[in-house]
């Protein structure tokens, strides 16, 4: 019997706050799922006018592959609602927090709510795929990203693919902001020890540009066992991904590695400790 999927998705639309069409957005997505030919395979749960405590229970309760969140954002969190249905945000340490404590659970976390790109980078440290919203977005193309993501989730695309998906959901009814949603994919988690040994303490996070996820992929399998973390969030639908990276090598020796990579010119003229980073390429190197 095939796995089920489980989906968790969570709204609000706190009472003094713009009202937007969050039932219509799940019943768009049910439906969508439901017409699928793999809907055996997938089960919503989901959970309206979510006070600050009901992610944490729900969480719990339903331990989802994968969780969405439909509702207003802001630079400082997302508005969930009080005790008495007025907005309140929820912190972004906190929300970060949490998803760290489902790290072995849950898959993808979808935030479909405006200004939530600093939860992406956050969420995205302990969770494999985040997708999340650069700027402010209508209610109607956050309403067709959704529908056109879990369309292709229940024709059995990938995450990547149903992102991409749910972008061109957007484009088709000619909307300008079929760019806004962005994905953050965390490649690899490795250990932090090999040969029996503990990788050096000293750790750096540096920033690159890369051609494709093949040459990100290659830098990975060259240099793994010094490698933490990768982080990839893709801007555009062009294959140009940008990468962050967090390494126990120097500026030098994480770029020499690059110089191996066939077609890595791009990484090499790009990398950058994450401070300095403007993706911006140095054709002298």
């Amino acid at each position: 019997m095939d796995q089920v999927t489980e989906i968790l998705i969570l709204s609000a639309n706190p009472k003094n706050t713009n009202r937007l069409r969050l039932d219509e957005e799940v019943r768009e997505i049910e439906e969508g799922l439901q017409r699928s030919r793999n809907r055996e395979q997938f089960k919503i749960r989901s959970k309206l006018a979510v006070r600050l405590r009901d992610l944490r229970r729900a969480l719990l309760d339903y331990e989802p592959q994968i969780v969405h969140f439909s509702g207003h954002g802001e630079v400082n969190g997302l508005a969930v609602e009080d005790e008495v249905g007025n907005a309140v945000l929820l912190n972004p340490d906190a929300l970060e927090g949490l998803f760290e404590l489902f790290t072995d659970k849950v898959e993808c976390v979808l935030l479909n709510a405006c200004y939530s790109e600093l939860q992406v980078q956050g969420i995205s440290k302990h969770i494999q795929y985040v997708i999340g919203i650069r700027q402010g977005i209508s209610d109607k193309a956050a309403l067709e990203f959704s529908v056109g993501f879990y369309d292709a989730v229940g024709a059995g695309k990938s995450i990547e693919e149903a992102f991409r998906f749910g972008r061109n959901a957007i484009q088709i009814y000619n909307i300008p902001e079929h760019l806004n949603p962005i994905l953050s994919k965390s490649v690899n988690i490795h250990s932090n020890s090999f040969l029996g040994g503990i990788l050096d303490s000293k750790e750096y996070v540096f920033k690159f540009r890369a051609e494709c996820d093949h040459d990100v992929n290659e830098l990975d399998k060259l240099i793994g066992k010094h490698v933490k973390k990768i982080i990839k969030v893709r801007e555009s639908l062009l294959p140009d991904v940008e990468v962050e990276i967090y390494v126990n090598l120097s500026l030098n020796e994480l770029r020499n590695a690059m110089r191996k990579i066939e077609d890595g010119h791009v990484m090499v003229q790009t990398v950058a400790p994450k401070d300095k980073y403007t993706g911006e390429r140095n054709y002298s190197l």
